[in-house]
């Protein structure tokens, strides 16, 4: 484990971001054998930036931040970026991959400690089947 900590950028984006969110990607990162940070729009977003990120960027969202909104608008979801030998690394799948099983028992374990309700569940985007977004996470409560 490397013991990594959020650069002042990564935690100035994840301002507006819940709480108990900020502490499952910091318990995370401390945890992770992989240095990763958060990037520009990668955590809380206004209906205008994710309505950019949707034009400039369709490849990625389908969410116009208006008519179709996404989590990030919430405060209930953020995208890490994965550091490599390069730098910032978004195909380094089973960096991914691993750091996504220590969200989910991390997120198990704060999940027993109180932090999240027994109606929220972790949501990570390489799970998805339609699409994969493997920097995604993401908090839903059961009925939504």
């Amino acid at each position: 484990m490397g013991e990594f900590k959020l650069s002042r950028n990564s935690k100035r984006n994840l301002k507006g971001v819940s709480n108990s969110l900020k502490i499952l990607v910091e318990r995370v990162l401390a945890k992770s054998p992989h240095d990763f940070g958060i990037p520009q729009y990668g955590g809380l977003r206004t209906a205008q930036e994710q309505n950019n990120l949707f034009w400039k960027r369709p490849s990625v969202t389908t969410l116009d931040g208006f008519n179709k909104k996404s989590y990030h608008q919430s405060g209930k979801a953020v995208d890490i970026f994965v550091y490599d030998e390069h730098g910032a690394c978004w195909e380094c799948k089973e960096k991914y991959k691993e750091i996504s099983e220590i969200f989910k028992n991390e997120f198990d374990l704060m999940k027993e400690e109180g932090l999240f309700s027994e109606n929220e569940f972790l949501y990570w985007g390489g799970d998805w089947t339609r699409f994969k977004d493997l920097p995604h996470f993401e908090i839903k409560e059961n009925n939504e």
